[in-house]
């Protein structure tokens, strides 16, 4: 209660005992403690000041696609980006707040005749999470779309930007994921086309593809595992071949139709679901040798 009134003081949106579940693309886990969700940059510093001032340990939130929080929730409080989420065309550049949903990205561009976005769409989640993830779809990933970032970074509470380095981007691995940053703004790299035909049809192809795939047809947080070229088969091939498809523990499932996605078919916990992760290395580990590696974030209590 006397965190939540220090942050009503500075005028900034704080909620208590908030379902993560009504958070997160795969639909389940805990209450947040206090869920705080800052408008600007300033407030985000105020946030971030209030609370190292007060020793205060938080976790960062965007989209909540690639993210599995435990049963138990947060007894920290959760730092939500939701709230920025202006986006613009300016100069040359596309400029989206950390917060701006990559579906949101997408149809600005088409609206705005802004071609190089195209196979992002359909994606869940948000440029922060985006960026801090390096998301790769159709064999194109953030960092080759990305020109710069602006951050906050923890260690001094001041904002500074970040100029692409393509040195420090790895498949599936960015440089957020090994400072404490937190992603407050991106600017990617676009073409103005004189006309949206050609952004439109592409758009509707990746979202079509996606649903064809069947990536909407149950709750889930994409793809759970990495690939790992060197082996010579899609970690989803693996759990495949494992037998293990349409497996089942509790509420959550290995899909029918893909063995890279978990599924939440209504009342998984998060419990099930790590669960389901751990029995997939196992076997797969034991049948092949080969030791899958996590993509999505397991956090909470």
């Amino acid at each position: 209660m006397e965190l939540k009134e220090a942050l009503l003081k500075l005028n900034i949106d704080v909620r208590e005992n908030v379902k993560m579940s009504e958070h997160t693309t795969m639909k389940c886990g805990g209450n947040a403690i206090l869920f705080v969700a800052p408008k600007t940059f300033l407030e985000m510093t105020q946030v971030v000041e209030f609370f190292n001032k007060n020793q205060v340990e938080f976790f960062v939130l965007g989209g909540g696609s690639n993210l599995v929080v435990s049963d138990k929730g947060f007894s920290r409080p959760v730092i939500s980006t939701e709230k920025l989420n202006h986006i613009e065309y300016l100069q040359g550049k596309l400029i989206c707040q950390s917060g701006v949903l990559m579906d949101t990205v997408a149809d600005f561009c088409a609206n705005n005749c802004l071609s190089g976005m195209e196979m992002f769409s359909g994606l869940p989640g948000t440029c922060g999470g985006g960026v801090y993830m390096n998301a790769r779809c159709y064999e194109k990933n953030i960092s080759d779309v990305l020109c710069q970032v602006t951050y906050l970074d923890l260690l001094d509470c001041k904002v500074k930007v970040y100029e692409m380095q393509a040195s420090d981007w790895e498949y599936k691995k960015s440089p957020f994921q090994t400072n404490k940053w937190i992603v407050l703004e991106v600017v990617y790299k676009v073409e103005k086309l004189s006309d949206n035909s050609k952004i439109v049809e592409k758009n509707n192809f990746y979202v079509e593809d996606r649903r064809q795939k069947g990536h909407f047809k149950f709750p889930s947080a994409g793809s759970v595992f990495k690939n790992n070229r060197s082996f010579g088969k899609p970690s989803g091939k693996l759990i495949d071949e494992a037998g293990l498809k349409g497996f089942t523990i509790g509420g959550a499932q290995i899909a029918p139709w893909h063995g890279n996605f978990i599924i939440n078919c209504g009342n998984a916990k998060s419990d099930d679901i790590l669960a389901l992760v751990n029995k997939a290395k196992e076997t797969v580990k034991e049948k092949f040798g080969f030791e899958l590696e996590c993509e999505i974030l397991f956090a909470g209590d």
